[in-house]
């Protein structure tokens, strides 16, 4: 909780992205089942294959089963989602625009552009929020490099950013499926970024 030192255990039970809600069971402790109660709000600190993923979460309420409290908590609106990066991952300059375009499996395609990028994956802001959650895959993922140079993948969803004043939603992912050309395409551009983020810098920086 907010402010609180004590570090309490729960368990996830459900996560519904689409009723934009996750179920959790009764933490192991009456003062801090009482504590929630009382500031509806908790930080979650959890893992997933090893990964640890940490987000913040709104209590919605309380219900009962068979004398266990489940907290149905909101679906947080930014998740955290902490690996250790193999490879150094550039941000886009300002003047360099580098468009995507994503799909779900509904095959609705998503429009946005790359703010920055390295050789396995890449941070994204969306034209129009999408609802997608942490750890899924897209099937479609598209970059567009130059006019005449396409680099098509998956992209497996691991950040998500909304900002609810103006409704900008930034999400971060890992390219899957690339072949080695295309890797070989991706670290040439980041290099190229590289050298031109170089160029913008003060002398004194460079």
């Amino acid at each position: 909780m907010p402010g609180v030192p004590e570090v309490f255990f729960s368990a996830i039970l459900s996560i519904n992205p689409e009723h934009e809600y996750i179920l959790l069971d009764e933490i192991n402790s009456k003062s801090g089942h009482e504590l929630l109660l009382i500031h509806k709000k908790m930080n979650v600190v959890t893992k997933i294959n090893g990964i640890e993923i940490r987000f913040s979460a709104n209590l919605l309420n309380t219900s009962n089963q068979d004398g266990t409290a489940i907290y149905k908590v909101e679906y947080p609106e930014s998740v955290l989602y902490l690996q250790k990066r193999q490879n150094f991952r550039i941000n886009i300059g300002l003047g360099i625009n580098i468009p995507i375009k994503l799909k779900r499996e509904d095959g609705i395609p998503v429009y946005g552009h790359m703010i920055n990028l390295s050789e396995t994956g890449a941070g994204i802001e969306l034209d129009t929020p999408c609802p997608v959650h942490i750890a899924e895959i897209l099937p479609h993922c598209e970059l567009r490099i130059s006019e005449d140079n396409i680099i098509k993948c998956q992209l497996e969803i691991r950040y998500i950013n909304e900002n609810n004043s103006n409704h900008i939603q930034r999400i971060g992912g890992q390219f899957l499926g690339l072949s080695g050309a295309q890797q070989r395409e991706l670290a040439k551009l980041v290099v190229e970024l590289q050298r031109d983020l170089m160029k913008r810098l003060p002398k004194d920086e460079a």
